[in-house]
């Protein structure tokens, strides 16, 4: 999920030189058509990646995967290009799932200076630790809820200052719905979305989702320390604020989010960790429940609890093999926890315990992932992110004072892809 090569090839486009005028040519003062015009180089990049998953699930509904002793199924099918000229390069990915496909990126940039990158197009969202704030196949919890490697419409600009770097983004809208049989979700990261009526009864709700993200504006600064031969410290702010748009009451409601984070490179070892705090306020028909939000992607939607804090604690140690065929292998665990506003929503928990063994062209994640009210590690898929599991609170007296108990559930994944 994490991991990419590609085989580069150079196309070199000399123009030639131009047929001088007879009356030029007969001279000896140098013209236009005398010099040769060299354009500058255009270099192609052409990649993907073929990936497997190996899972076993411990969960009630999974009976069939216990008595199997796990399945093997495609996770997915992937092709990027790279393609840059001069100060002008372009770059995009196309996923294609089980049933559904759609862009992850693609946007074109400018470099105009080596401390100036502009990006238009569908392009990661500046946002908390990044490229992505886990080192995990299955992310931290931050994805589910849209503030890890998320990718959005618009257009981005990066400033290299030295040791601070400057992030400044303005997106019409997201990235966008694409092949599946949802309304809306048939993307690779998650959004509030659209949703019609009864697409989420198995949530519990019968309703129709009419909300939607437009005019986002992100801006998220970065200072690095550096500690001589111990490595170097990352420190960062991140704030977000946008638009949702209702197109039931044809009215704007609001989401914002704001993050601290710090990211540490000391030899082999890795540490992030990560603070955010988030809102989404829509402007719902009366009486319509806002204490959640549908988000989407993957071509399924679910329910989010509207407000919360997300914490992360990840920490990985590289060890780097000298072989012509292993390259390294990563030890890691990821922690992350969303604490929900709203009362009697059950808090969600991830952990994921694994390592990631690096070869030329292949790279292996072997995750042992447990959660704790978490749409993929568990069987409440539609609720995990909003109320929790009620039926875990069965028979607890604690749910009557509000306080259901999910079950911890776990997933052991392996994930082979060979990336070309």
């Amino acid at each position: 999920m994490k991991r990419t090569w590609s085989r580069e090839f150079t196309l070199s486009l000399l123009l030639g030189i131009i047929p001088a005028a007879a009356s030029a040519a007969e001279t000896d003062e140098p013209t236009e058509a005398d010099t040769v015009v060299e354009e500058a180089e255009t270099v192609v990049k052409i990649g993907g990646a073929l990936r497997f998953n190996f899972f076993y699930k411990t969960w009630e509904g999974e009976e069939a995967n216990q008595d199997r002793f796990g399945d093997i199924a495609l996770d997915t099918f992937r092709i990027n290009a790279d393609i840059s000229r001069g100060p002008l390069y372009l770059s995009a990915e196309y996923r294609f799932y089980a049933g559904y496909n759609m862009l992850k990126q693609g946007w074109v940039g400018w470099k105009p200076a080596d401390w100036i990158d502009i990006q238009v197009g569908v392009n990661q969202v500046p946002f908390g630790i990044q490229q992505y704030a886990s080192h995990s196949w299955w992310f931290d919890i931050g994805y589910y809820v849209g503030f890890e490697d998320d990718h959005d419409l618009g257009v981005k600009g990066v400033f290299d200052l030295g040791d601070l770097d400057l992030h400044v983004a303005f997106y019409k809208n997201d990235e966008g719905h694409y092949t599946g049989d949802s309304v809306a979700s048939a993307r690779y990261s998650y959004d509030v979305v659209p949703a019609a009526a009864g697409a989420l009864g198995y949530a519990g709700f019968d309703g129709a989702a009419n909300n939607s993200e437009t005019n986002q504006f992100n801006l998220k600064a970065t200072y690095t320390l550096g500690h001589g031969d111990l490595g170097q410290t990352e420190i960062g702010l991140s704030g977000q604020f946008g638009q949702l748009y209702n197109s039931a009451t044809e009215e704007f409601g609001s989401h914002y989010a704001g993050a601290a984070h710090l990211v540490g490179d000391y030899g082999p070892v890795n540490v992030q960790l990560m603070g955010i705090y988030y809102d989404h306020a829509p402007e719902n028909a009366e009486g319509e429940d806002d204490r959640f939000v549908v988000m989407g992607a993957y071509d399924f939607p679910y329910k989010v609890a509207a407000e919360g804090i997300i914490v992360h604690a990840n920490i990985a140690y590289t060890l780097g093999i000298d072989d012509s065929v292993v390259k390294s292998l990563t030890f890691y665990n990821d922690f992350s926890m969303l604490m929900k506003s709203e009362e009697g929503y059950e808090d969600t928990q991830m952990n994921v315990l694994g390592m990631l063994l690096a070869t030329t062209h292949i790279y292996t994640y072997f995750d042992l992932a447990m959660g704790k009210n978490h749409p993929w590690l568990g069987g409440n898929y539609g609720n995990a992110l909003a109320e929790g599991d009620p039926e875990a609170a069965e028979g607890d007296p604690e749910a009557a004072e509000g306080d259901p108990e999910a079950e911890w559930e776990m997933r052991f994944n392996i994930n082979l892809g060979y990336y070309f």
